[in-house]
């Protein structure tokens, strides 16, 4: 087999894994995850005030819920705008199938913003800048990182897994995601589900790191019970009203509940994920 720089060039990397058995057992995964939570904590960052406390809460426990984030008249005119572009653009739509599963997704960037002006508005909104640039450590603007309209439907109770319902880890660094939900999010259609303080890393969570990458070394780590009992930690399921924001660091477990077929919810989404490695790249706000 010919010689290959690939994992080498992995290690420094945002991919989730390294494809070398040898650098796996030598603990790569582990030292990857410890190092780009050092650069992490190495960062400053400015935090306004009028978020700090959300800021604390999702640094310590890995999610944050606002209810009625947006005023009445503002979010009922992106559900407004939204809907129409179900029907007429479906051409932007992209659909991919969870197991049973219907998940629809449309990038804002491919809208003009005379189309969707409350969400351009919205993804420009103080609060929720200000709170993701603090977790971030690093400047963001309205279309930064992967921002898009999204429609999950729940199939036929009797269908293959939707693996999205397994608890997982996206990926071994710090990296968040936010949903404002446009409609009422309950057990029937799919919450999202979190494990508040999962996204801190001790000796524990390690060992499985190292673990996992040794064996399957499949990606998104999947997580199973006997990790989650060792670690004394919970499910969270997250339901909530319309107008709710969720932002969750994904490095901490998560998954979404099996809903019940035909029923859907709607979010505005937003992902941010960058190489941890390459932090030079990204200067951060000005500290004061």
């Amino acid at each position: 087999m010919p010689f290959s720089l690939k994992p080498l060039r992995q290690m420094v990397s945002g991919d989730k894994t390294v494809d070398s058995k040898l650098l796996n057992l030598l603990g790569v995964q582990v030292q990857r995850t410890l190092a780009a939570r050092l650069i992490y904590h190495l960062r400053r960052v400015a935090v306004d005030k009028a978020v700090k406390d959300k800021v604390d809460e999702l640094r310590s426990e890995g999610c944050v819920l606002l209810p009625d984030f947006l005023p009445p008249e503002h979010f009922e005119s992106i559900r407004r705008e939204y809907l129409p572009l179900l029907d007429n653009y479906a051409d932007k739509w992209t659909v991919y199938k969870h197991g049973p599963n219907t998940y629809e997704v449309a990038r804002v960037r491919d809208f003009d913003a005379s189309l969707l002006p409350y969400t351009y508005q919205f993804l420009a909104e103080p609060r929720l800048q200000g709170i993701l640039q603090a977790v971030e450590k690093r400047p963001l603007h309205c279309l930064s990182g992967h921002r898009a309209l999204e429609r999950l439907t729940q199939g036929p109770a009797d269908g293959p897994e939707d693996p999205e319902t397994k608890l997982h880890s996206d990926t071994f660094f710090t990296n968040h995601k936010a949903w404002l939900y446009l409609s009422d999010v309950e057990m029937d259609n799919g919450p999202f589900v979190y494990v508040k303080r999962s996204h801190r890393v001790n000796l524990t969570k390690l060992y499985y790191i190292y673990k996992e990458s040794c064996a399957r070394n499949l990606g998104s780590r999947r997580i199973a019970s006997e990790e989650l009992e060792r670690l004394g930690l919970q499910e969270t399921i997250v339901t909530c009203p319309k107008n709710t924001l969720v932002i969750a660091n994904v490095a901490g477990f998560h998954r979404r509940m099996r809903g019940r077929p035909g029923c859907r919810r709607y979010a505005v989404h937003v992902s941010l994920r960058v190489n941890p490695f390459t932090w030079w790249r990204y200067r951060s706000p000005r500290v004061d």
